[in-house]
């Protein structure tokens, strides 16, 4: 069976939906509720398990009532739990969703003491992939130095000095427009799309061994093979919650690489699979099932 390591921060998540944001100075009274994993990572692990490879995740977490709450879940799912490190004197983190049902926008709060590094990085096995964010850069490095063979996937989401030199070890970046604008000192222009060409080609001159995706969001996301640079389109379908939509992008482009899939038929299955999860609100319930986006990959490309 294929093994997998997921390295970065995980939280506990609350989904709120909403029909209209609250007005400052309101008191707004919720009877619907959505709770569970949240983080990147901690989504990624679950697709990872969920459709068939063997994962680990490595995170801390706080030795509080959320934190045995994800503990749980990650047990229901068959996650390896080993490599988790106790936090006795910060809590878990916290993420509160407030979901816009009318305009389909999400407002986030991120409620938390300090993000926590893990104190080590050790592993009784090889992986077949890594996936790792950019919370825990210095750990992250120890890993992908560790097993400097292995594919590996980088959330790069969050544009700090430390993520930038992470892409340089990783194999495969999935970079934000946002980041992809701000390493590349470029603005993309939708209405010009020579700009996506330019951001693209800063960023490979920039990291020549690192291979980059680009989501941008309902446009798709941008990628290269064969030297030609190509955008594969968003799945059309009724959006009810996109929060997740990186996240099991990620995740579906991680299972592709590890299964033998080359860059582009990763990309589109990513597509598919945010696609799929944007059309139910919450996270682990937004997963959608690998049959599910097998069957669309083969109706729209095969």
């Amino acid at each position: 069976m294929l093994k997998a390591i997921c390295l970065g921060r995980v939280c506990y998540e609350i989904n709120l939906p909403v029909e209209k944001m609250p007005e400052e100075g309101s008191t707004t009274e919720f009877f619907e509720k959505k709770g569970g994993i949240g983080g990147s990572i901690g989504t990624v692990a679950i697709c990872l398990s969920k459709w068939g490879i063997n994962t680990a995740l490595t995170c801390v977490l706080g030795n509080d009532v959320n934190g045995q709450r994800i503990r749980k879940t990650l047990d229901k799912a068959h996650i390896d739990t080993r490599y988790i490190e106790p936090s006795y004197d910060n809590d878990t983190p916290i993420s509160v969703i407030q979901i816009n049902t009318v305009t389909k926008k999400q407002t986030i709060l991120n409620l938390s003491d300090k993000y926590i590094s893990l104190k080590k990085c050790d592993f009784d096995f090889t992986p077949d992939i890594i996936c790792v964010d950019g919370y825990d850069s210095v750990q992250a490095k120890n890993l992908l130095e560790r097993f400097p063979n292995c594919p590996s996937v980088l959330d790069a989401s969050l544009a700090t000095t430390p993520v930038m030199e992470l892409v340089r070890k990783a194999k495969y970046a999935i970079c934000t427009k946002e980041f992809a604008e701000i390493a590349s000192r470029q603005k993309i222009d939708f209405q010009n799309m020579s700009t996506l060409v330019s951001v693209y080609q800063t960023l490979k001159k920039k990291y020549l061994k690192t291979e980059f995706v680009i989501t941008l969001g309902e446009k798709g996301a941008l990628y290269c093979i064969n030297n030609q640079i190509k955008i594969s389109p968003s799945l059309k379908v009724d959006v009810k919650d996109t929060h997740t939509c990186n996240a099991v992008f990620r995740a579906a482009f991680a299972h592709t690489i590890v299964n033998g899939g080359d860059i582009e038929k990763a990309v589109k299955i990513g597509c598919i699979a945010a696609g799929l999860s944007s059309k139910v609100i919450g996270t682990t319930e937004s997963i959608p099932t690998l049959e599910e986006i097998k069957n669309l990959y083969e109706q729209n490309y095969q």
